[in-house]
């Protein structure tokens, strides 16, 4: 399952990488939760569907561009951790930035439950318990 696990979410990058948001809707679960970090500019869980929607689509309004290039999944049971390399120009700005962050993603019976994102590389990798 963990290997099906991973196709699902690497579904996602490659759809917001086509710019359609928020990813394949048939893959979420109905009360699919978004989960910003405590130091995001919003912290905290939004709940459903239409509130993951929001979530993923408030992000790339402030972005002129957002490009999420994954460089690593690792599966472990019904979780995907994803390392992902981000540059993004500010909207209006033209700043640019580039780092490094990581996802954690909870599925059951090829649904995503869950999505929480960290603003560091390996933070989501010890949120499932897995070391570098």
């Amino acid at each position: 399952m963990s290997q099906e696990n991973v196709k699902i979410v690497r579904r996602f990058y490659d759809a917001w990488a086509r710019e359609e948001f928020p990813g394949p809707r048939e893959l979420m679960d109905a009360e699919i939760e978004y989960v910003n970090p405590p130091t995001a500019v919003e912290p905290g869980v939004r709940r459903g569907r239409e509130a993951f929607s929001e979530a993923v689509e408030l992000i790339y309004e402030g972005w002129e561009t957002w490009k999420a290039e994954p460089e690593r999944f690792s599966a472990t049971g019904d979780q995907v951790v994803v390392v992902v390399r981000y540059r993004a120009v500010g909207r209006g700005s033209g700043v640019e930035i580039e780092g490094r962050e990581s996802a954690l993603w909870t599925l059951r019976d090829g649904k995503v439950l869950r999505y929480a994102w960290f603003s560091g590389p390996t933070e989501a990798l010890e949120a499932a318990g897995l070391s570098e």
